[in-house]
């Protein structure tokens, strides 16, 4: 009777596996190469809008709350706003939250300015100062 295999030969499975990697190795920028579709891509830049025909909405961390210059509450936001954005759905509404802001609160204020008719938004931010070298 032959005896069973106790050990087991893993000098051949060594070689293979550093095959392997070196078939992935060479494959790969293959692979990563871009496609031979043609894509425009969208180009971006930040500019000062108009501020005279925007609605600016502002949210500070405390939870108060700005219609432009008027402190309002939640609850009248999507009244008032659906009035300014009554006669002119295309103006801009301009959204300046607080840095620490929790994201739900702005997802939320974010959804509300949609309900109300809003076409075009825009988050507030503060631009970076950038470094010479």
């Amino acid at each position: 009777m032959p005896k069973p295999m106790t050990t087991i030969e893993i000098t051949p499975l060594i070689g293979v596996s550093l095959v392997l990697v070196i078939i992935f190795l060479a494959a790969s920028p293959l692979i990563m190469a871009p496609m031979d579709m043609a894509v425009q891509l969208p180009k971006a830049a930040t500019t000062e809008a108009k501020s005279e025909l925007n609605i600016t909405i502002s949210l500070t961390d405390h939870g108060e709350l700005a219609l432009n210059e008027d402190q309002i509450e939640l609850h009248d936001l999507l009244i008032k706003l659906k009035a300014k954005l009554e006669h002119d759905p295309d103006r801009l509404v301009v959204i300046r939250a607080d840095k620490n802001v929790k994201h739900k609160r702005i997802l939320e204020l974010l959804a509300l300015v949609k309900k109300a008719g809003a076409r075009h938004l825009a988050l507030a931010t503060e631009q970076r100062v950038r470094r010479s070298s």
